[in-house]
């Protein structure tokens, strides 16, 4: 019995439109924070991290997620939350220490899932469910400092949770064996994007399926 190939999914789908939509409200925080409004800043990071809620409501809604969606979905969060970190900080609104240190460990973050995709030869976004609810915390966080909170302890209080995370994950991502990994394949090859995380089968479309449970297992994720 011959299996269909793995369906792909257009990028330009309703979930990462709804993903897209959060650079809008980068420009529309910057403005707030120069003007000193904390409560319209603390308002449009929060619109901010809503739509990266919706953003996998939409892809289960409209039957569009994909490896891509995952990815693009993982970078929005790196770049929106990481903006928000350095325009609170610039402004005074954070303690600079605590950000720096933060700031360095998402970019370190960011490089070890890159060398995870090249040795799963795919587009493929290595899933941390502590990353994502450190995330989410940091979110809040400059929300807070946003509406111009007292955050200099809470924020010393990420660094060392952080950076266990990240060295917790460094681990997984550079030594454990990669769910579904093409065999074969060539480093730094990301073939063409198809939904991935269907239950352990048959081969489809000459590409092992992963299996859906377990830290990496490859999802259209949602956000934090």
């Amino acid at each position: 019995m011959v299996e269909a190939p793995a369906r792909r999914v257009s990028p330009w789908n309703p979930a990462n439109a709804v993903t897209a939509a959060r650079y809008l409200t980068l420009p529309l925080l910057w403005w707030a924070v120069a003007r000193g409004e904390h409560q319209y800043a603390a308002l449009f990071i929060l619109i901010c991290g809503l739509l990266d809620k919706l953003d996998g409501f939409a892809a289960r809604v409209f039957d569009c997620a994909s490896a891509f969606g995952e990815m693009f979905d993982a970078i929005t969060d790196a770049i929106c939350y990481g903006f928000g970190l350095i325009i609170v900080t610039a402004y005074g609104w954070a303690p600079a220490g605590p950000v720096a240190i933060v700031v360095g460990l998402g970019a370190l973050n960011a490089a070890l899932r890159l060398v995870y995709a090249r040795r799963a030869g795919r587009t493929v976004n290595y899933k941390s469910y502590a990353m994502e609810r450190m995330v989410a915390y940091l979110g809040y966080m400059i929300a807070a400092a946003a509406a111009g909170v007292e955050v200099r302890f809470f924020y010393w209080v990420i660094v060392p949770v952080m950076a266990l995370i990240v060295l917790h994950d460094a681990r997984r991502m550079l030594v454990d064996p990669v769910p579904g990994s093409v065999p074969g394949s060539v480093p730094g090859s990301l073939p063409g994007d198809a939904v991935h995380g269907a239950l352990p089968g048959p081969i489809h479309g000459g590409m092992p399926q992963p299996a859906t449970s377990g830290v990496g297992v490859v999802a259209e994720g949602v956000g934090p």
